[in-house]
């Protein structure tokens, strides 16, 4: 009944979990009727579900619904009238965890895949169009209600299968309107009654206690399953049509909660006063028992999507009323409604003008707000600007798609809207009143969006997830672009370009838009992120578009898709948008093709960051601009807030978007040049221009600059002055920007000062005032410029976009501080003509430049900017030019000023001063405080809630100091005996008491959403976190009642969790218990939000979830040096922020047994509140929280067993009057009980273990005794673990292998085949390393399979041994073992083809002589001496060898000893006869040609490709193999031929002395050993192969996310080194070519040097014997010289040229060696040392070969000197040269054999060459004719390679490597 997969538990039934519906249901749904019955009391819906089913197949059998969360009346279910069979399933059963098993927190993986069928990503995606083309419509999302389509009466009535006409999708399409035949409709009706509602619908006001008025409404999420539980259906979004609905509800709030008015609750109550209540009918306080007489008779309404249709009576209760309404091509999830008793406004007959009516004529959508008694005011406030984007959207988009639009005003709604058919559900927190002006235009941009929703989201839905960027970025650029209408084209322009910084930088290691459709269910951050960059795309889209002549934006384009889908409002096609479609609308529309955009904004992620510089050439009149592209940061630390969205990207691996390595497209340059005329540029970045565009603009002006003078700015200053007294050549700006404040005196009293001389010179200088770049926004990206201070300045001055200004003031922010710089924003703030918005960027730049080394410039412009605009000038009496600045009444009315005054405070209290000690000035300090007490309210019409808010919120940041507080508190650290302490205790103790006025106040006087209530709660937490006051929880936990508001008890467990109070237990349990008990599920939502980021504090090591304080030990002045362990924690808390896997690694380590943490979280998860959602929220953060355990308690029911007794046998008297015997009775009596015990005692047979036997001597084999163990009866409860990382092979019982490191995949299960049971006791030994020359014995049957895949310096585990032969006269030897020691990259040693068959010790000269006066010597001869030295070389270094994607790669070759001396034996030739060979080691390895080497390698390599299968057989199998068995084959002879070494002679049956083994029959018998093993070996190798496989499959799955992620990283290092290299390559190689040809140069002059001095004296020894060289000589000569020198130059640069052949293919090699290296688990970082280690290698190589070349050059020039010098002759006189005629030469004899002066022979081959004393060179025999011999070389080399040795050998030493 149990079971163990994978590290679950499989129960019964608990792991089966249905598979999601993969296919579409061949079917359509014309028409739904539902009828619903609220019940508020209970808080339930019961109704019927009505289905017109159009067949798309002929004898369609089944009918797949869904539903949730429902009760489905199975035996009442009909079709056409009929009674059919059903069945029918709670999906949302599996929400709780089963019952037979007790899951804690710790098994969340457990209950994660139990609920694994309820989440949203097992669902599969399926296009709308292209179903609705292939007739497959309905696509159900559970399909948990199955309705069989053939009644039981039909079939039995044996009436015939109906035969139905298939019709074409645009017949369905028709039909879905209600045009249908009813002979082929078929009538389904299911009665139903939801249960315990957790999702789809919310009461309001009916829990016991909650105050607020009864309601319910429809709750919706972007996924499938939420409609379904609501009521049964086809929850399929792409599923649309026709709907009746019909609510039934209580006709008014007395009715729903059967509340008697007073008059009929007292007849009733005389009339039941006579009957005695029992003690169970006493109740407690009721719902609505409060309500008053007014409220009882409040009326309930029903406000649902489509048109109401009608409204009548319930025909039995008269309590009850039934409201029908009607929709046409809706799918479920966009059905809404809410009932209660809600209060009608008709918004569009009170805001819509009458001439505005008639202008729009029949396209005039009807608006109405519904809200909850007592707020019409508010809605009519707060939606008036929605008639005004009504009446907007219909002539610039297209009429409204249906015919009223509804807003409903709801309480606890998680989001602020909810969006359904012709209906939007608003939450009551966006409504205010006409007196606060905050939150106006964010509230009306969230109304407006829920309306443009209805145009694109619901009338117009997406196609598939990928698509939903689409829909989502139209809503909100339609919402744009009328809030541009009401807040004016600043407002527009300024919010797009903040929304663009916002995108640059949130937008890092973020998908793409076409990706992040199919991860919108993770949470609201992903929708969030959508909607900030879709309709950034769509604006710089619209840019680029309406920029090119006859072209039309985006508008035109979704105007015409609004006008298709209302024309067609059936057809899926139009109404329906694709990404596709959208592309081909805009292409067609405009003449632009946006390839590139798409490619980087949505299939791509990232925003590129340009470097922008520009100068201005004068030889040319161009300024020449530069453009460089640097993409975004790859790493971002991590906040709180974000640690939610980090953790469900990392376990839905979520991968970011690939970056562009350049963005290209349109660029506008605008330069405004000296005349003040701003010239247009259109410029375009290509891909071509990679490292950086340039771009060369022409200068248009001709003129001089015109200069404008002081006395122009001083008369554009003075308004008494003369305009006509300005010179004509003057430039004066009368109506420029921020020329306030301009004149002598005000510059004396603020302190303002101009530019410095050498400044004002270079200004004049320019050529052009400013360049502005990028001026239609039509790029997303952050950009930096190298423009001057004061071209910004005149870009501030005289621009008039407010995107410009907005540049410039980001320009001064990233400038260091200056008093010009706070002059220019002090002007900034002081003119009233700049947007608002900048205006307050310019006042938060002036806290910077409140520094000592500026005499605190900042803080006194602040001050003086205040005074000037809301405080009053009034002159103190009896003082000249004295006033007083008392602050003055607000006035609120200009909204631009009310940013002002709401800013400066908040800047001024950032201000600080050195000389205070880093905190904040007494000045600055003081004025903040006048500012709130003297605060007047009385004279202005608005409210100054949030203004007093802010104000609070100024004073505590005054208080904090710069400097952070690590012991004590501040409050108590103060000096009292010091002024300044005791002035700032005192300032604290003052803001702390208004802190405690303003929440107290809120208490008596209701704020908006009590505001100051909030705001003093978040002013104390800021105190208490900053340790300025001591921490004071209960100053929280008092807000946390139920009656109080619940954004003031969110706001008291924020500050709760930001004090770290999250680790106290108390407060643990506190907060998850209103986490999954609230009754609303915005409260449960926001208090999810807090909890996160709680855990996100704990993750980054800001609080620890349990304090553990080190206690002081008295060890006699003993110091514990703990250095290292504080290092590693530095470095972990600063990783931590970086990477979220280092976060959640130290998440556990922080909870880890922590008991409390995890039963407080798994009682949340139990909680009967919460619904689908939350619970996998919950489950996930319980995987980030708890390390899982596959160990759980589970329990069983004993079997239930009957028992029967007898009683007594009970003997009946006999009859009086007959002789009969007496009648026995017998009663049995049967009694169920459960059984304890098992029936009978059974036993089981258990092998006993292995013995332990000593390594030398093998015990022999023993049978094993079975044992008989007595079962003990079963518990009641049992612990089952499972193993998710079972041991694969047995460990062995002695310790002779070395301990493996552990393995990098925790449950990779390797599977094995069982050993065939052993004979032997022994226990098992790993290999020698030595092979043993023995005859090996049978291997064994089945042995375990190995896993190669090793990482890593692993050794394999140990291998059984074999079985071992039953053989009297052979020893069986030792199970081996190969330990595979630490990795080295060795460069594959040199091999040639002709060797691949010979496996000597090292390579040596064979020369064979038909002499037979040699013959062999047996005891001296060293050829043999093979295998030896070979098993010797391999027990020193034995290959490494790594099992990567299934292939083995070579790590390291073995060494090889150094080559022996020559040696000689006699051997039979081709004709018999025998022959004798000398054997030699060949040492001139360095004289082969480059052609020979390169074919040397390759054979080298080709031969070791050969050993490593061979080996890699051998692992992957049996590994015991014995090597005698393959000795003569490892040499390179034939079996039974070859011979062997002394000590494989000596081990040899036979005993002969060449290695003999014995006769014919033996050697046969030993060919077919060697055959079976090979097939052995291969049926291994395919065992291996599989489970190999497998394991990789496993490891793919298993390691993607970090193994991707990891690879990515590495592959884009690699990428930016390969870019390096590739750039330096060339130059490289240009100065290596010109450092080789000036060596080359240099060594020829040094050789031809002495050359020329000798043969000068030659030609003078010739000329005084008379000879005489001619010219014509002299030139040949001249010429082979040259020649030569060209042939070895030729050479040296073919050597060169293939030496960086082969760099590069070792580069490509490494790279693959490093993928694949980086899945098995190792690290990249050896793979870089190992290659930079070659590279050395390889580079003190080409240094020795070169030194090498010199050297040869050096003593060939040698050479020729001293024969020169020795015959005094010149080298150009050939041999037997006669003298021409008339050239007077005299005919010289021919020089003697051998002499100085001869002409030299060719230079034989070096393979050619011999250095046998048996055959010596020419200058040997003294020109005497030598002996001729057959030489035949052969270059016999080992098995490991050519040369023998590693790369420190050297050459004469016969083992030297290339």
């Amino acid at each position: 009944m149990l079971g163990l997969e994978n590290g679950d538990l499989a129960l019964a039934n608990m792991t089966n979990a249905p598979d999601p519906v993969a296919a579409a249901e061949p079917y359509a749904i014309l028409r739904q009727e539902v009828e619903l019955d609220i019940n508020f009391r209970e808080k339930s819906v019961s109704g019927i579900c009505t289905f017109k089913i159009y067949p798309l197949v002929p004898d369609l059998e089944e009918l797949v619904l869904d539903t949730r969360q429902c009760e489905i009346d199975v035996a009442n279910i009909t079709v056409d009238g009929y009674k059919t069979r059903a069945q029918a399933h709670d999906p949302y059963d599996r929400m709780e965890p089963p019952t037979n098993a007790q899951i804690g927190a710790t098994q969340h993986h457990i209950m994660k895949k139990w609920m694994a069928p309820l989440l949203p990503e097992t669902r599969r995606q399926a296009p709308i169009v292209e179903r609705a083309e292939q007739l497959n419509i309905s696509v159900p999302a559970d399909g948990s209600l199955r309705i069989r389509l053939r009644p039981d009466a039909l079939i039995q009535d044996a009436e015939p299968k109906r035969i139905l006409k298939l019709k074409t999708a645009k017949s369905v399409s028709d039909n879905a309107t209600g045009l249908s035949d009813p002979n082929e409709e078929i009538t389904v009706v299911v009665p139903f009654r939801s249960k315990t509602i957790r999702d789809g619908l919310h009461f309001v006001g009916v829990e016991e206690g909650d105050l607020r008025y009864p309601h319910v409404y429809t709750r919706h999420s972007l996924e499938p399953g939420t409609a379904s539980c609501i009521f049964p259906c086809l929850d399929d979004p792409g599923s649309r049509h026709s709907w009746t609905i019909k609510i039934t509800c209580p006709r008014t709030l007395g009715d729903a909660f059967a509340q008697p008015l007073a008059t009929q609750s007292a007849l009733s109550t005389s009339l039941d006063a006579s009957r005695k209540r029992k003690a169970s009918e006493i109740s407690t306080h009721q719902p609505g028992s409060s309500f008053t007489e007014e409220d009882k008779l409040r009326e309930i309404t029903v406000v649902c999507s489509g048109n109401l249709t009608g409204e009548q009576m319930h025909p039995t209760d008269e309590h009850k009323k039934t409201m029908i309404f009607e929709c046409v091509n809706t799918a479920a999830r966009h059905i809404g409604f809410a009932v209660g008793p809600f209060e009608h406004v008709d918004l569009g007959a009170e805001f819509r003008t009458e001439e505005a009516d008639e202008k729009l004529g029949a396209n005039a959508a009807r608006i109405h707000g519904y809200c909850l008694p007592g707020r019409v005011e508010e809605v009519r406030w707060t939606c008036q600007a929605v008639v005004a984007a009504a009446d907007f959207f219909a002539p610039e988009f297209g009429r409204y798609p249906y015919e009223a639009y509804k807003m409903c005003f709801v309480e606890d709604l998680v989001h602020d809207t909810a969006v359904a058919n012709s209906l939007s559900l608003c939450s009551t927190r966006l409504l205010y009143p006409e007196t606060i002006i905050d939150t106006d235009i964010e509230v009306t941009r969230k109304l407006v969006h829920a309306l443009a929703s209805q145009y694109v989201g619901v009338h117009i839905v997406p196609n598939e997830r990928s698509d939903t960027w689409l829909i989502i970025g139209l809503q909100w650029f339609m919402t744009d672009l009328f809030m541009r209408t009401i807040c004016g084209n600043n407002w527009y322009r300024f919010h797009i370009k903040s929304l663009s910084d916002k995108l640059v930088e949130a937008d890092v290691r973020r998908p793409s838009l076409h990706a992040l459709g199919d991860y919108l269910h993770l949470g609201d951050f992903e929708l969030e992120f959508m909607a900030l960059k879709a309709p950034l795309v769509l604006y710089i889209l619209d840019q680029r578009m309406s920029k090119i002549p006859g072209s039309t934006g985006v508008v035109r384009v979704l105007s015409q898709m609004v006008s298709a889908a209302n024309i067609s409002n059936t057809d899926p096609k139009a109404t329906t948008l694709s990404f596709q479609d959208f592309r081909r609308w805009c292409e067609k529309r405009s003449q632009y093709v946006p390839d590139e955009l798409w490619d980087q904004y949505v299939f791509g992620g990232g925003c590129p960051r340009l470097d922008i510089h520009q100068k201005f050439n004068k030889k040319n009149l161009n300024v020449d601009i530069q453009i460089l592209q640097f993409q975004g940061p790859t790493k971002k630390s991590i906040s709180k807030d974000e640690f939610w969205r980090e953790l469900q990207e990392e376990i839905h691996q979520v991968y970011a978007g690939d970056v562009p390595k350049l963005f290209t497209g349109p660029f506008t340059v605008r330069i405004h040049e000296a005349d003040g005329t701003p010239y247009e540029h259109y410029q375009l970045i290509t891909e071509k221009d990679k490292g950086g565009t340039n771009l060369q603009i022409a200068y248009n002006t001709k003129y001089k600059r015109l200069k404008r003078t002081k006395k122009a700015m001083a008369a554009a200053a003075n308004s008494n002055s003369d305009k006509h007294e300005i010179q004509e050549d003057d430039v004066v700006y009368f109506n420029m920007l921020g020329d306030v404040l301009t004149s002598q005196k005000d510059m004396e009293d603020w302190g303002l000062q101009d530019w410095a001389p050498e400044v004002q010179t270079k200004m004049d200088q320019e050529s052009y005032e400013w360049i502005r770049l990028d001026a239609n926004m039509e790029w997303l990206c952050f950009m930096k410029t190298d423009m001057q201070e004061y071209m910004y300045l005149a870009q501030l001055q005289q621009d008039r976009d407010v995107v410009a200004h907005q540049d410039a003031m980001l320009a001064f922010k990233r400038e260091k501080r200056h008093a010009v710089h706070s002059t220019i924003e002090t002007r900034t703030v002081m003119d009233r003509r700049y947007y608002h918005g900048v205006r307050v960027m310019a006042l938060e730049d002036l806290a910077k430049q409140a520094h000592p080394d500026l005499n605190y410039i900042g803080m006194v412009h602040l001050i003086l900017c205040f005074r000037k605009f809301f405080c009053k000038k009034v002159p103190i009496p009896g003082k000249k030019d004295a006033y007083n600045y008392p602050i003055a009444p607000n006035d609120f009315t200009d909204k631009g000023q009310y940013a002002i005054q709401c800013a400066i405070p908040a800047v001024l209290a950032r201000t600080t001063d050195l000389q205070e000690k880093g905190r904040c000035s007494k000045r600055a300090r003081q004025f903040i405080m006048e500012m709130l007490l003297f605060n007047d309210n009385s004279e202005n019409e608005f409210s100054d809630q949030f203004y007093i808010a802010k104000l609070l919120d100024a004073l505590t940041t005054s208080l904090i100091p710069q400097k952070e507080i690590t012991e004590g508190y501040l409050i108590k650290n103060l000096d009292p005996f010091d002024d300044d302490d005791a002035e700032f205790k005192s300032f604290i103790e003052k803001t702390i008491e208004e802190i405690d006025k303003f929440r107290r106040m809120d208490e008596w006087t209701l704020t908006y959403q009590n505001i100051w209530t909030t705001t003093a709660l978040h002013c104390k937490m800021r105190l208490m976190k900053a340790r300025v006051i001591p921490e004071s929880a209960l100053d929280f936990v008092q807000y946390l009642q139920d009656d109080n508001i619940d954004l003031v008890r969110i706001k008291a467990f924020e500050c709760l969790v930001e004090l770290g109070m999250i680790s106290k237990p108390p407060i643990l349990k506190l907060l998850l218990s209103y986490m999954s008990t609230d009754s609303s599920p915005f409260v449960r939502d926001r208090l999810f939000k807090v909890f996160c980021r709680g855990i996100a504090a704990i993750a980054f090591g800001e609080n620890k979830a349990s304090t553990q304080e080190l206690e002081a030990l008295d060890d006699g002045g003993l110091v514990i040096d703990q250095g290292d362990a504080e290092i590693q924690q530095r470095k972990l808390d600063a990783v931590r922020r970086e990477d979220i896997t280092h976060a959640l690694n130290a998440l556990k380590e922080e909870l880890k047994g922590n008991m409390e943490m995890q039963i407080s979280m798994w009682k949340a998860f139990n909680s009967p509140v919460i619904g689908l959602q939350e619970k996998r929220q919950l489950l996930e953060l319980c995987s980030a929280m708890f390390e899982p355990e596959d160990s759980l308690l589970v329990t069983i029911k004993y079997p239930i067993v009957w028992k029967a007794t007898r009683d007594p046998t009970i003997v009946a008297a006999a009859p009086p009057v007959l002789g009969t015997p007496p009648k026995k009775r017998c009663i049995i009596k049967f009694k169920s009980e459960y059984r304890t015990v098992p029936r009978s005692k059974d036993v089981v047979a258990i092998e006993a273990p292995l013995p332990p036997a000593p390594l030398s001597a093998p015990v022999p084999s023993t049978n094993l005794s079975a044992a008989r163990v007595e079962i003990k009866p079963p518990e009641k409860k049992t612990i089952v673990k499972l193993q998710s990382r079972p041991s694969y092979i047995a460990k062995p019982r002695e310790s002779p292998a070395p301990e493996a490191p552990p393995p990098v995949r925790k449950d990779s299960i390797a599977v094995t085949v069982p050993p065939r049971p052993s004979t032997t006791a022994g226990p098992r030994t790993p290999l020698p390393t030595s092979v043993p020359s023995a005859p090996a014995p049978n291997p064994p049957v089945a042995q375990p399979v190995i896993k190669t895949s090793v990482p890593k310096a692993a050794s394999p585990p140990p291998v059984p041994a074999p079985k071992p032969q039953q053989s009297n006269d052979v020893a069986a030897p030792k199970p081996s073992t190969v330990i595979l020691g630490k990795p080295k990259i060795v460069k594959p040693v040199i091999k040639r083809k002709s060797d691949e068959s010979l496996e000597g010790a090292s390579p040596k000269k064979i020369i064979k002589t038909n002499n037979d006066s040699f013959r062999s010597d047996p005891s001296r001869n060293n050829s043999f001496k093979t295998d030896s030295p070979r098993s010797e070389s391999f027990k020193k270094e034995a290959p490494r060898i790594e099992t990567i994607k299934g292939h083995f790669s070579r790590e390291s070759a073995p060494q090889i000893p150094p080559s022996r001396t020559s040696s000689f034996s006699v051997r039979p030739n081709a004709n018999g006869r025998p022959s004798k060979v000398v054997t030699v080691p060949f040492r001139k390895w360095t004289k082969l040609s480059a052609r020979a080497q390169r074919s040397i390698d390759y054979e080298q390599s080709q031969r070791e490709k050969q050993m490593l299968a061979a080996s890699a057989s051998g692992i992957s199998g049996s590994l015991a193999t014995p090597v005698h068995k393959r000795s003569s084959a490892a040499v390179g002879f034939s079996s039974g031929s070859a011979p062997s070494s002394p000590k494989s002679r000596m081990q040899s049956p036979a005993g002969n002395g060449y290695g003999s083994s014995g006769s014919y029959a033996e050697k046969e018998q030993r060919s077919k050993d060697r055959e079976r093993e090979r097939e052995r070996d291969r049926d291994r190798e395919k065992d291996s192969s599989k489970f190999r496989e497998k394991d990789r499959d496993s490891d793919r799955e298993r390691y993607r996310g970090g193994a991707e992620r990891e690879k990515e990283k590495y592959r884009e290092r690699e990428r930016d080194r390969d870019s390096d290299r590739e750039r330096e390559r060339p130059r490289e190689k240009e100065r290596d070519k010109d450092k080789y040809r000036e060596r080359d140069r240099d060594s020829d002059r040094e050789r031809d040097r002495p050359r020329d001095k000798y043969r000068e004296k030659a030609d003078r020894g010739d000329s005084d014997r008379g000879g005489r060289t001619t010219d014509s000589d002299r030139e040949r000569n001249r010429g082979d010289r040259d020649r030569e020198r060209e042939r070895e130059r030729s050479d040296r640069d073919r050597e060169r040229t293939d030496r960086e052949r082969e760099r590069i293919r070792d580069k490509y090699r490494d790279r693959a060696d490093r993928d694949s290296d980086r899945e098995s688990g190792s690290s990249y970082k050896d793979r870089d040392r190992e290659r930079d280690r070659d590279r050395d290698r390889d580079r003190d190589r080409d240094r020795d070969r070169d030194r090498g070349d010199r050297d040869r050059d050096r003593d060939r020039d040698r050479g020729d000197r001293d024969r020169v010098s020795s015959s005094g002759s010149s080298l150009l006189i050939k041999k037997d040269r006669k003298p021409l005629p008339g050239s007077g030469e005299k005919e010289r004899r021919p020089l003697p054999s051998g002499a100085p002066g001869q002409e030299r022979e060719k230079a034989p081959h070096p393979l050619k060459e011999s250095h046998s004393p048996i055959h010596p060179t020419p200058a040997a025999t003294n020109g005497a004719e030598p002996k001729k011999k057959i030489i035949k070389l052969k270059l016999k080399s080992s098995g490991s390679g050519l040369g023998g040795g590693s790369s420190s050998a050297t050459p004469g030493a016969g083992g030297g490597s290339r």
